[in-house]
């Protein structure tokens, strides 16, 4: 097997690694990152990984004194409604990652080594989910959104056609007041 084969697993056998360094890359179901004690869904909110969709790996993994450092990136698509029209969205997350193994980690800070191998499903199932957007995911239809409910594209064009002022958000009026005052002469 070649140093730079495409994997179908997370769990790499340390015995690969005998020079001291590996490239690795893998495409895995996201239904292999589930949590096998909770069975967790890998989602945030609304937004959520599709578990017949393929997650990416590809790092660099190091034997460290007593340990292995990982480095690379992870890719995950994941879909989610618009915050506006509630229709399904579609994105990918793509995170940079860089963590240790060690035989005996400290929670919370290194991921646990086995003898033989080293199970990198916890740090990409984390990676994937911490990049998971949470906020509202913005509409990608022009203002204004066709598909957003009528009552609430109604709200919008009788907002957009007061005066401006009326519109600003009262917990700014001290910042704007300061400015007016920095663009008065001196």
């Amino acid at each position: 097997m070649s140093k730079r084969d495409r994997q179908r697993s997370l769990s790499v056998p340390l015995r690969l690694i005998s020079d001291g360094q590996l490239a690795w890359s893998a495409t895995v179901p996201a239904s292999e990152l589930l949590d096998p004690e909770s069975r967790d869904p890998l989602c945030i909110a609304d937004v959520e990984v599709p578990l017949d969709s393929d997650v990416e790996v590809a790092l660099a993994l190091e034997l460290i004194g007593g340990g292995l450092s990982v480095a690379g990136e992870v890719t995950a698509a994941w879909t989610g409604p618009c915050a506006r029209c509630w229709l399904p969205l579609d994105g990918e997350v793509r995170t940079a990652v860089r963590e240790v193994f060690t035989a005996e980690p400290r929670e919370g800070e290194q991921y646990g080594l086995g003898p033989e191998y080293a199970d990198l499903t916890p740090m990409v199932r984390e990676a994937v989910l911490l990049q998971l957007p949470i906020e509202a995911i913005r509409c990608p239809h022009p203002e204004p959104c066709p598909n957003l409910p009528a009552e609430l594209a109604e709200a919008r064009e009788d907002a957009a056609e007061g005066d401006p002022a009326e519109l600003a958000d009262p917990r700014w009026e001290a910042l704007e007041a300061l400015r007016g005052r920095m663009d008065e002469p001196s």
